[in-house]
């Protein structure tokens, strides 16, 4: 490994290394609330689908004042609840995603805005991709619909 390359792998680790001990109290208490409330579906959806998906989430960009009143952790649950859904009643996308989803990341931060011309699902849409296997949700408290129908379809568009 070249001298560039180990400068970047540190580079990496103390950037994220920063961002876990620079989090404020809420943002703390926020991330442990996430992570107790995803555990079970996390767990059913792996062993649904026969992987070992881990979720990343940037709790940098939590805003309480955004989310209060709101439970975040249930926008990420259903995600993650439906990717497993479409492992246990569809095998042909069990199969696909075992192979190339490696991840969830339900970000706060890059939230695209919803548009006037939107739909009910639109802006949702435009805030879920999946990328180098990583299926990305950038989750708004405001205006995302039908969470578990748009990841299935983000899904679907993404494999077909």
């Amino acid at each position: 490994m070249s001298l560039k390359h180990v400068f970047a792998v540190v580079t990496l680790l103390s950037t994220s290394a920063f961002a876990e001990e620079d989090l404020k109290p809420a943002q703390e208490e926020a991330k442990a609330k996430l992570e107790e409330e995803i555990e079970d579906d996390l767990k059913a959806t792996n062993d649904k689908c026969g992987t070992k998906l881990e979720v990343k989430t940037d709790f940098q960009n939590f805003k309480t004042d955004d989310w209060s009143g709101t439970s975040f952790s249930s926008y990420c649950e259903a995600v993650i609840q439906e990717i497993g859904s479409m492992c246990e009643n569809r095998p042909a996308y069990k199969k696909v995603i075992a192979k190339k989803v490696t991840g969830v990341a339900c970000l706060f931060g890059g939230v695209k805005p919803v548009e006037k011309k939107d739909g009910s699902n639109d802006a949702t849409l435009r805030n879920m991709s999946l990328d180098k296997g990583v299926f990305t949700y950038h989750m708004s408290s405001k205006g995302h619909a039908n969470l578990g129908d748009n990841t299935k379809a983000t899904l679907e568009k993404a494999f077909n």
